[in-house]
């Protein structure tokens, strides 16, 4: 009987029950002993001169040898400048504050030979993740968009400390990696589904997938090489995406001044320019080559210079443009890059009673989920 039950709870553990589907979420150990993923270090800043920690109650500050150097109650200052080696910021209270940004975890000071000290926080993953589904999507979204956001942030921070497990630091606090609140970012809603799927990552050929996200794709996403270049990724094709239109800049449109596009593109050096028009797309429809032409000259550049030059007025690579009065009206579809996992995407799948693995497997096709062994 004994040796039954023992069997039944490892099935148990392999099998997740989701809606009418059953998937299979393998073990996955990471590769290197010497760094551990359940723990990720995340840049939250840059100081020079005098440096102000807060805590609730006793901070401590240990250096390098974990050997403790100065204790202070509610705040800590300190001139970085004559740091030589990291120090460790840990709080008898719930968390620290750094410049209003209130953490979980500890905060490390690391001194460089040139520039400003880095400011970083460590902490587990899985808190971490407390902080970041909520800063990247609303803490109202259905829950199984929010479990599917969670694995997607699960499954990028792995592969950053995976990548860059002799760095300083495994990502940023803001969009350069994926946004992190901190503790007051956090809510009930968006902590029960990393609890829901503690560990749960998206994987192929037993490694963490590049889990690209973004808001809306408009319709259908984009593939990686168009976007970054590089090789084709298997996992991420063009898909449609039909439930974008249950979000936020499915449509936008937006008028630019021919005085915002002659300061822009001024560094082109064809004199005024008389007409933009697009000369080809990519496989989704977006923008692949532009061709500009002025008064003393013609300029072919990417899309995305493009809208990487214009910046927030064009939303995404998925538009047309066209003269009209004194500028250009451009009319777009979708908001980001397009790769990956569509965020709106996922809330329409999920309203439409989708669960979180058919919308995994939907945005990232062949891929398969493991959970983190300890």
């Amino acid at each position: 009987m004994t040796r039954k039950l023992v069997l039944f709870f490892l099935l148990i553990l392999i099998l997740w029950e989701t809606g009418c589907n059953t998937v299979i979420i393998r073990p996955w150990t990471p590769p290197y002993k010497s760094r551990s993923v359940h723990d990720v270090r995340v840049l939250i800043g840059k100081a020079e001169g005098d440096l102000q920690i807060r805590g609730e109650g006793i901070i401590s500050v240990y250096d390098a040898n974990e050997l403790l150097i100065k204790k202070g109650i509610d705040l800590i200052t300190l001139d970085v400048s004559r740091l030589k080696a990291p120090i460790r910021f840990v709080a008898e209270g719930a968390g620290l504050e750094y410049k209003s940004l209130k953490v979980r975890g500890s905060i490390f000071v690391v001194p460089q030979t040139q520039g400003p000290a880095l400011i970083v926080n460590s902490l587990p993953l899985e808190e971490y993740l407390y902080a970041v589904v909520p800063s990247e999507v609303p803490y109202s979204w259905p829950n199984e968009a929010l479990k599917a956001q969670a694995i997607c942030a699960r499954t990028y921070a792995v592969r950053e400390i995976l990548n860059k497990k002799n760095a300083l630091y495994d990502v940023e606090a803001t969009t350069n990696s994926q946004v992190y609140g901190g503790l007051e970012k956090e809510h009930p809603s968006t902590t029960k589904a990393v609890q829901d799927t503690t560990g749960v990552m998206a994987v192929y050929e037993e490694t963490p997938i590049q889990a690209f996200f973004h808001s809306n794709s408009g319709g259908k996403t984009e593939t990686p090489e168009n976007v970054w270049g590089g090789k084709r990724i298997p996992y991420l094709p063009t898909v449609a995406s039909e439930f974008d239109r249950a979000g936020d800049n499915f449509y936008w449109k937006e008028t630019i001044s021919q005085d915002l596009i002659a300061s822009k593109f001024s560094n082109l050096k064809i004199g005024e320019i008389q007409s933009i028009q697009v000369l080809s797309r990519t496989g989704s429809g977006r923008v692949d080559l532009m061709e500009l032409v002025g008064s003393e000259g013609t300029a072919r550049i990417r899309g995305k210079e493009f809208r990487q030059t214009l910046g927030a007025p064009v939303r995404s690579l998925r538009f047309g443009i066209q003269k009209e009065g004194n500028g250009y009206l451009v009319k777009g579809m979708g908001s980001g890059h397009g790769v990956g996992l569509s965020q709106w995407g996922s809330f329409g799948m999920a309203k439409e009673n989708y669960n979180y693995v058919e919308i995994l497997r939907h945005y990232y096709p062949g891929i398969e989920l493991a959970r983190i062994t300890r």
